[in-house]
């Protein structure tokens, strides 16, 4: 069954990006993920990906805010005194979720996720 579910997805990233040929970027990311589901299977880890898929839209699987600010500028502030911080660190910002991550200019980048409710509109939007 996980086989076939496996062969649907990669179908519809086929299908999906023949439908964006005259797109270069959306063929090779829609190529790149179709690749990184080969390689999850290759190393074995098909299950756990389903189990994650299952678990994403759980509000409780979302990541934990590793600290929560009100303001941006409290949480930027901050961040300029940390040498580092653990890898896909999660702050609230004023009640949003933000990934962190580093520029190679040193300066922090703060990536806000959309909530579970932005996320089902945006998917009733589209039907």
């Amino acid at each position: 069954m996980m086989r076939a579910k496996l062969e649907d997805l990669l179908s519809s990233l086929e299908a999906v990006a023949g439908q964006h040929s005259s797109d270069p970027e959306a063929v090779t990311t829609l190529e790149t993920a179709a690749l990184a589901l080969h390689f999850i299977r290759r190393i074995g880890r098909m299950n756990d990906f389903w189990e994650y898929v299952k678990a994403f839209n759980a509000e409780e699987a979302w990541p934990k805010p590793l600290r929560s600010f009100a303001t941006e500028d409290e949480a930027r502030a901050w961040l300029r005194t940390q040498p580092t911080l653990p890898y896909e660190t999660v702050l609230e910002i004023a009640g949003a979720l933000h990934t962190v991550t580093r520029m190679r200019d040193g300066e922090w980048v703060l990536i806000r996720s959309p909530t579970i409710e932005e996320l089902e509109a945006m998917e009733e939007s589209e039907e």
